[in-house]
């Protein structure tokens, strides 16, 4: 299958570039600045990249098509699914990737965002029905592992014996998965025949709290520093004393951390009834 990406310079997409080529797939991706994406790589890349700009558009834009395009994925690429300006931004790039892929003869897309921006994305569905596109939209529980953002900011936590987390994030439900398991399964599914115009949600086997989590990271990685939790009534101290302390990027902590607050329990039932998928348990893969 022939693939075109979007969304490259959130972490998802960056690391759709390392997951999703083989020889089964080709993969292109468009985005606005190629060198700076390369820099942000640390692997060769085997895709092929278009610098293309989807607000302003222009002749990279005018001049874009690929033979016999396949499948379009697009990975949401705001942190902040709520922001009103924000959204719209999204709407015009989403727009223009989807006139991209229609260009190259393709009508299918999957939209991949995070479970908890269930609630944020009618706007989304409304655009994919207005053009006409046969669309999926992929709801992934947290990533976790090896390629995850998570893992990079657990990386840092576990660098220090104290670790502060938000006191109310502690007891917050979900069902985590493996970086490397979301792909697995976006190149698994027959996406011409399955899922089209539907939500689904992808999450792993076992329900965890963040606490619990955390925990898991500190004995899998088997680090013997006597590390103790800390659960801190305030978000905006959560985020000060991690930032201050152990100079933690606080969008890094208030995207993995603090946006988990609005987290649901993942449903795997509809995907399982048409898909032979199994996760990897987290506690393999960490």
């Amino acid at each position: 299958m022939n693939l075109l990406l979007c969304g490259l310079n959130s972490y998802l997409g960056r690391a759709a570039l390392s997951f999703l080529p083989d020889s089964a797939h080709k993969v292109f991706g468009i985005v606005r600045d190629v060198d700076l994406l390369k820099r942000k790589m640390s692997a060769d890349l085997n895709v092929t990249i278009f610098p293309v700009d989807l607000i302003k558009k222009g002749k990279s834009f005018d001049d874009f098509h690929i033979e016999s395009l396949d499948l379009s994925i697009y990975f949401a690429q705001r942190k902040n699914q709520k922001d009103g300006l924000g959204i719209q931004y999204e709407l015009l790039s989403l727009r223009n990737f989807i006139f991209l892929s229609k260009r190259a003869g393709c009508n299918r897309v999957v939209y991949v965002a995070r479970a908890y921006d269930t609630g944020c994305l009618m706007a989304v569905e409304d655009l994919f029905q207005e053009l006409g596109v046969q669309y999926t939209i992929l709801l992934k529980d947290l990533a976790v592992g090896s390629g995850s953002s998570f893992e990079r900011l657990m990386d840092e936590m576990l660098k220090n014996r104290l670790i502060y987390l938000y006191s109310e994030l502690g007891n917050i439900k979900f069902k985590p998965i493996l970086l490397s398991d979301l792909f697995s399964f976006i190149k698994k599914v027959n996406w011409q025949d399955s899922f089209i115009c539907q939500w689904i949600e992808f999450g792993g086997e076992r329900i965890m709290d963040m606490n619990e989590l955390v925990q898991c990271y500190i004995t899998q990685r088997g680090v013997q520093m006597g590390y103790r939790v800390f659960s801190l009534p305030s978000k905006k101290l959560a985020v000060w004393f991690n930032k201050l302390l152990y100079g933690i990027d606080s969008q890094l902590y208030d995207d993995y951390l603090l946006g988990m607050i609005g987290a649901q329990i993942t449903d795997n039932t509809l995907w399982k009834e048409q898909v032979d998928f199994a996760t990897i348990p987290i506690e393999r893969g960490l």
